[in-house]
């Protein structure tokens, strides 16, 4: 079946200031330092993000987020090109073949264009409990088909490992340290962690928290799916209800479906423009559309006539194209009319389903 939606329709004689749509889902944590670690936050020990200035949604920041509030997005394109398997058989444990791509997380932080993270048990708030140490357990993990995921420093130290399965290993960090590792995976798509942490004084457990840690490799093109941006931007309890993170459900208070939001961004938004040619003035749009994903086809069109519509993209000239590296598959495309006889016209941006 093939429908369309019109997300925007903008006059091109008149000036349309950008639309902008309020934050929504997992926010991306693309470059930059970060742990995942613990704290006690209303007198229970919870799992958060520690943030050491990394890059969010495209900025640097400081603050801190909790476990659900970021997905670590690995987008290993061009520029930061997966890694070979190593052909020996200590290498097996990555779960692909030799020679096969392997998307790494470096515990160095070399590139620095991927996500720099490790694990830390250095929050104030953990000088109440009294522990001397902390386990991390990976107890679970959902990923994509046959996606295995392991934490190691080389092939004779992997902590964490889940091709033999649950729980997949454990790692001790000392009170008030942080530790560096590799962090592994086998196949591109988003993976949930879930992380058992453990509070210890010698062999006691004082307490313990269970979060899930959400991750999302990429080769910096779209989403396979509807159901795959679903799977990634919503917490796995909103991804069971269909009435929050269905595709026709409106989430928030702004009358945008998350369809929309599939097709157009999370920040979607559309501007009408004048581009200079040859010493002329051309009107034109700029406008967030999401490509190469599957069950979209995003497109600008103008039109001369509203009744009956005329509405074409023949007339419409693609003058820049940048990629939204925070948001996969995203472009900020702007488009120039070419159109010299129309004495008024109409822009807008839409995107058929199928």
């Amino acid at each position: 079946m093939r429908i369309s939606i019109i997300v925007f329709a903008v006059l091109a004689c008149y000036c349309h200031p950008a639309l902008a749509f309020e934050g929504f889902g997992y926010r991306s944590y693309t470059e930059g330092h970060m742990d995942i670690g613990v704290r006690i936050v209303e007198g229970e020990l919870v799992g958060y993000w520690k943030n050491d200035f990394a890059v969010i949604d495209g900025q640097i920041t400081a603050p801190d987020y909790p476990a659900a509030g970021l997905r670590a997005l690995g987008v290993f394109d061009e520029t930061t090109p997966p890694l070979s398997r190593p052909a020996a058989s200590a290498w097996d444990f990555l779960g692909v073949g030799p020679g096969e791509p392997i998307y790494i997380l470096p515990s160095g932080g070399v590139p620095n264009t991927v996500p720099y993270l490790g694990f830390s048990t250095e929050d104030p708030s953990l000088s109440a409990l009294g522990a001397n140490q902390y386990r991390f357990t990976l107890i679970d993990m959902t990923g994509p088909e046959d996606g295995v995921f392991s934490l190691f420093v080389g092939s004779a130290n992997v902590p964490m490992n889940t091709l033999t399965g649950f729980p997949a290993g454990s790692l001790l960090i000392q009170a008030g340290d942080h530790l560096h590792y590799n962090w592994a995976f086998s196949h591109l798509g988003t993976y949930d962690l879930y992380m058992e942490v453990e509070a210890l004084s010698g062999n006691t457990v004082i307490t313990n928290t269970t979060d899930m840690f959400r991750f999302q490799i990429t080769d910096g093109g779209g989403f396979d799916s509807y159901e795959h941006w679903r799977q990634t931007m919503f917490t796995p309890d909103h991804i069971a209800d269909e009435t929050i993170s269905g595709p026709s459900a409106m989430p928030l208070a702004d009358d945008i479906s998350n369809m929309q939001r599939y097709a157009f961004g999370e920040e979607a938004s559309v501007e009408f423009v004048w581009l200079e040619d040859e010493e002329e003035f051309l009107p034109g749009i700029r406008a967030r559309m999401r490509f190469q994903s599957g069950g979209i086809m995003p497109a600008a069109e103008f039109a001369t006539l509203l009744t009956p519509p005329d509405w074409s993209d023949a007339d419409l000239e693609l003058i820049e194209s940048e990629p939204v590296h925070h948001d996969p598959g995203m472009e900020i495309r702007t488009y120039r009319v070419d159109h010299p006889d129309a004495p008024i016209g109409f822009l807008r941006v839409r995107s058929d389903l199928f």
